[in-house]
């Protein structure tokens, strides 16, 4: 099972890395960018994902959480789901990469994701040999940053 995870979590890093090395001296780090902010409440990552840029407040259950999903509408779109751990944790990575661009997403804190059952949780980043290593701890309050398609 961990080797599994630790496959899932090396590819979802070899994608955030595509083109990390430029052949254009004069690139930047914007021309880079995974996240774009579409100006309406929303950063749209490059594979094809829109992340809801404002937090919910604080939800302590599902059922809270899952009432303000399913309410809400942004930028036209009433769609909008949970994200699943995998995708916070690459919103997480873009971030810490420098792959954000303009997107002005706040990524602190503990958020309700979906993998089959609905839990809260945050990725925590501390240092470790020059980077940063992310844990997954859980919790019991969390915040919804809402994800679609």
């Amino acid at each position: 099972m961990k080797t599994i995870k630790l496959t899932i979590m090396t590819f979802f890093i070899l994608i955030l890395c595509q083109g990390c090395s430029s052949k254009n001296p004069g690139s930047t780090a914007q021309s880079r960018a995974k996240l774009v902010d579409l100006g309406n409440g929303i950063c749209s990552q490059s594979n094809g994902l829109q992340w809801q840029i404002s937090r919910s407040e604080n939800f302590s259950s599902f059922e809270e959480a899952r009432e303000y999903v399913e309410d809400l509408d942004l930028g036209g779109h009433n769609d909008w789901r949970f994200p699943t751990r995998d995708e916070l944790y690459v919103l997480c990575e873009l971030f810490e990469l420098k792959f954000s661009g303009d997107c002005p997403i706040k990524s602190e804190g503990s958020y309700w994701s979906k993998n089959g059952k609905v839990k809260s949780g945050e990725w925590f980043a501390y240092p470790l040999c020059g980077g940063s290593d992310f844990r997954y701890l859980k919790s019991t309050t969390g915040r919804v940053r809402a994800v679609r398609p």
